[in-house]
């Protein structure tokens, strides 16, 4: 970017766990970045305290994104690359287990982790740990979103209470755990330790995000879209998280803020997408720019055959924007662990959300 603008960026640093923080405070006392990460969770909150700015006012080319995210209509931060949720099979571990192929419905997966369990495997991993409760989104809504079940309704309001969708997909989950098909500690699983014990080959299923697929060399595995609710035969919802960034809203350099959001989108030029393409690559994720065309030669051809899946689907994430969304899925955690664990009906937890969803909302 430097060279084709003259425009010197530098690059600011963190653990992602110390990031917010960083913005937080870098807000109250001045020393915020022109540019900024932004995770999903955080955009209500950052647009509240005013750190955000209107990123077309600023001059980012809304047309090479293809989606951009919004609080009231209102344009505050552009995903500059998407990594994709499919679901790995181990498929050294279903032959062994009898199954022959992955599967793409709820009853054939049902079928198949009663297979695995029962020939000593462990099966599907779901993980309910809090410290970062995001197997609520990534697995359980993952697979609600795949079959086109949604926590809103068609008004964009948030609708849990009576959402016989969402019943049916908590359903689907409670056999597995009455089946013994979940990994054990699924109250304490984190997302990391999910995705480890994959690598290891310590069960048949799991769902993470795309980029992971590098630490599964070893595995004789493949990546396909979430098995759908029978009967289903629309496109695919995808679970995704991005790599997104916003400007400031104390920039003095909007302009020249925007024009680097728009070289990454659409390289140096504005039309070739070179730049989004080179990082998607690099970093085994898919682009969100509108005219980037990745050559994923040399990933892998499991991540290869992906990509062609995620394009003919879409990508999908209702706890964007989400108010106190980390809060949010946290407590969701909590009330599915207790109704797998059958401390719960389902109408009470679906209920509770409602609740938890409506106070973030206000």
């Amino acid at each position: 970017y430097e060279k084709a603008t003259g425009n010197k960026v530098e690059l600011l640093t963190a653990p992602w766990s110390d990031t917010k923080t960083a913005i937080t405070a870098g807000a109250t006392n001045g020393t915020i970045a022109d540019v900024i990460s932004v995770d999903g969770a955080w955009l209500s909150e950052f647009v509240e305290m005013g750190i955000l700015s209107d990123v077309g006012a600023a001059g980012v080319k809304t047309d090479l994104a293809s989606d951009i995210w919004k609080v009231d209509n209102t344009g505050y931060v552009v995903p500059v690359l998407n990594f994709a949720y499919p679901m790995y099979a181990n498929m050294d571990i279903l032959e062994k287990s009898g199954v022959d192929k992955i599967p793409a419905t709820w009853s054939e997966l049902r079928d198949a982790c009663k297979k695995i369990t029962d020939a000593g495997y462990s099966a599907f991993a779901l993980n309910l740990g809090t410290t970062n409760a995001n197997g609520i989104q990534n697995v359980f809504m993952g697979t609600g979103w795949a079959s086109g079940i949604t926590l809103k309704d068609a008004s964009g309001a948030y609708k849990t209470e009576g959402n016989a969708d969402i019943a049916s997909l908590a359903e689907m989950f409670k056999g597995l755990y009455d089946d013994g098909s979940l990994y054990p500690g699924m109250s304490t699983l984190e997302e990391s330790e999910m995705t480890s014990n994959f690598a290891a080959g310590n069960c048949a299923f799991t769902m993470a995000s795309a980029a992971t697929m590098s630490q599964f060399e070893k595995l004789n595995f493949k990546a396909a879209t979430v098995p759908v609710k029978d009967g289903y035969t629309d496109k695919s919802g995808i679970c995704y998280a991005s790599w997104a960034v916003g400007i400031s809203d104390s920039c003095e350099n909007k302009e020249v803020a925007a024009d680097f959001i728009n070289f990454l989108l659409g390289g140096a030029d504005g039309t070739d997408g070179s730049a989004s393409a080179g990082l998607a690559a690099t970093m085994s994720a898919f682009p969100n720019s509108t005219v980037a065309e990745p050559d994923y030669s040399a990933a892998p051809a499991q991540f290869q055959e992906f990509y062609e899946l995620y394009k003919k689907n879409y990508v999908i994430n209702e706890f964007i924007g989400l108010p106190g969304a980390s809060d949010v899925m946290t407590s969701m955690t909590n009330d599915l662990v207790t109704y797998l664990e059958g401390d719960l009906d389902s109408d009470t937890m679906l209920a509770n959300w409602q609740g938890y969803l409506d106070e973030a909302g206000k």
